[in-house]
């Protein structure tokens, strides 16, 4: 297949179904030639991802990964390192904020709240990029997406706007960090 990304080797995480961002990105990419593995939350999700994967040639890359738990990194880590050797980009498309945090005023939210969505939307991405370091290819790049949301009031958008500015905040800094090393 030829394209910009023939013979590159992508991750994406996230992808929901087939009306997700993450499905749209993985589909340009597989247009311009990119091999794709793809992550799935739970088994709800899996149902959705799996055929997905398939229409996209990566029936056999499918993984397991809630990013709440640690042990999942570490298995997809091997995983990927099994199956495709090292990746030349990652697409980070994951974002949560339990749903009583995304109504009302902003300064109810809950301290759960809070931290769930920053785990959940920030730290994932700071503990993805940290755990999958030793398979990036020289060159690559990790991608994540933020929303109008992180420097503008969005009506009920609440907590996630304020997780979305730290993971704007954060990618500056994982920036500088992975970009001494290319």
């Amino acid at each position: 297949m030829s394209g910009i990304l023939a013979g590159k080797k992508g991750l994406i995480v996230g992808v929901a179904n087939n009306r997700s961002i993450a499905y749209g990105i993985a589909k340009a990419c597989k247009v311009q030639g990119a091999d794709l593995a793809f992550t799935f939350l739970n088994e709800s999700l899996e149902k959705r991802v799996r055929p997905i994967a398939e229409e996209f040639g990566a029936k056999e890359r499918v993984y397991e990964l809630d990013v709440g738990k640690e042990e999942h990194f570490n298995a997809l880590f091997n995983a990927i390192k099994k199956d495709l050797g090292g990746l030349d980009f990652i697409v980070h498309s994951v974002a949560f904020a339990p749903k009583d945090a995304l109504e009302g005023e902003f300064i109810q939210t809950s301290k759960q709240a809070f931290n769930t969505a920053m785990e959940i939307s920030v730290y994932s991405l700071i503990e993805l990029s940290r755990t999958m370091l030793p398979l990036l290819n020289p060159n690559a790049a990790i991608l994540t997406l933020t929303y109008l949301g992180s420097v503008k009031y969005v009506t009920n958008y609440n907590v996630m706007g304020v997780a979305k500015a730290a993971l704007e905040s954060s990618v500056r800094y994982l920036a500088y960090d992975l970009g001494k090393q290319g």
